[in-house]
């Protein structure tokens, strides 16, 4: 029985049990911990990284640091409502424009549609009436479907969108106070924490997890100007009426995990194609691909390259994070493989001190 243990537990297979262990412990603190502290852990990292410039800045003017705080927040604040103001202002006044032509959008429609059967009927002998009258009556079909069974369902769900809504106004107000709270103690509770050696470990990951965030940040607002940029000049360059406008909105909406560029992109080459601006359309088209790779290729490179870590790995602890937390995965994934990355080099260096200190207590 001894034997077996031993094989069970030699040095290969214990650093295996190791990582199984953090992993297991991550996973479970990120299912079930996370959503009870997160308003609170979102705030100290934002405090983390705000207090050196505020201390900066209190020993020069002599501000406080908690009314520069405010100020702060409180500009943020207005700057993303007047950011979000004017992206859905935009669209707005796009799908106005839109529906305002939504007759000659269905007569260019029915115009491309008949053409499309005429040349099938020259090509293949088929009845090209037939074909025209039988797509028209399939998508009048899909058209009542819509109303009957899509609509109720999006009104149904509108409870469910305000308490969703109701949730993240609560937990972005709970953080506001917890970074004005913070602000006053953090010096406190950073001295106490390092006082104590068995939180060595919770101070130096959440370092690292405050670095992989800032890093992340910096990131999407690389990736978010890059793609504006060749959106912008893209669809300036193709002869598209607003095409800069249309780009810089198509490189904001790349910021939104799920939707991107395509939900810009897609319907304009469609408007195009019924315009029978073609080569409008394939270059809408063309875009819309140039930008899911540019995402691709920049977003591993500038997160894993500064983290030390693969960038194939930040792709795959974003795939993993997706899969098992949803929409939320897209920042757990990362933070939870930086934690799970940091926690094993902690431990395998204390094991390795432990060692250390047994060879030299016990020489041969």
């Amino acid at each position: 029985m001894e034997k077996i243990i031993a094989r069970i537990f030699t040095r290969k297979n214990k650093e295996f049990l190791i990582v199984a262990g953090v992993i297991l412990g991550v996973y479970l603190a990120m299912k079930f911990v996370s959503p009870l502290v997160a308003p609170f852990l979102f705030a100290f990292l934002i405090v983390a990284y705000l207090y050196p410039k505020l201390e900066r800045i209190h020993k020069k003017l002599h501000i406080k640091k908690g009314v520069m705080a405010s100020i702060f927040i409180l500009a943020v604040c207005i700057l993303l409502a007047v950011l979000v103001g004017l992206t859905f202002s935009a669209l707005y006044r796009k799908c106005m424009e839109i529906l305002s032509q939504i007759d000659v959008i269905e007569e260019q429609l029915g115009v491309f549609l008949r053409n499309c059967c005429d040349s099938i009927e020259r090509r293949f002998g088929f009845d090209g009436s037939y074909i025209e009258n039988f797509i028209l009556e399939q998508v009048n079909i899909q058209i009542e479907n819509l109303e009957i069974e899509v609509m109720p369902k999006l009104m149904g769900g509108s409870l469910i969108y305000l308490k969703n809504m109701a949730g993240f106004f609560g937990f972005f107000v709970v953080m506001i106070i917890s970074i004005l709270l913070l602000i006053k103690d953090y010096d406190k509770i950073v001295n106490r924490a390092k006082s104590f050696k068995s939180l060595h470990c919770v101070v130096r990951i959440g370092h690292k997890v405050l670095k992989y965030i800032r890093t992340f940040l910096r990131a999407q607002v690389i990736i978010l100007l890059v793609i504006s940029g060749i959106c912008a000049l893209s669809l300036w360059a193709a002869g598209i009426k607003g095409g800069i406008t249309i780009g810089i909105i198509a490189g904001i909406m790349e910021t939104l995990p799920f939707i991107g560029t395509g939900i810009i992109l897609v319907p304009l080459a469609v408007i195009q194609l019924f315009s029978e601006a073609y080569w409008q359309a394939g270059a809408c088209l063309l875009l819309y691909g140039i930008c899911v790779l540019t995402r691709e290729v920049l977003e591993p490179k500038l997160i894993g390259d500064k983290m030390g870590i693969w960038p194939v790995a930040i792709l795959f602890s974003v795939y993993v994070g997706i899969r098992l937390f949803g929409l939320m995965g897209i920042i757990k994934g990362p933070v939870g493989l930086v934690i799970i990355f940091e926690t094993y080099r902690y431990l395998k260096e204390i094991r390795e001190e432990c060692q250390q200190e047994q060879q030299e207590n016990c020489p041969e």
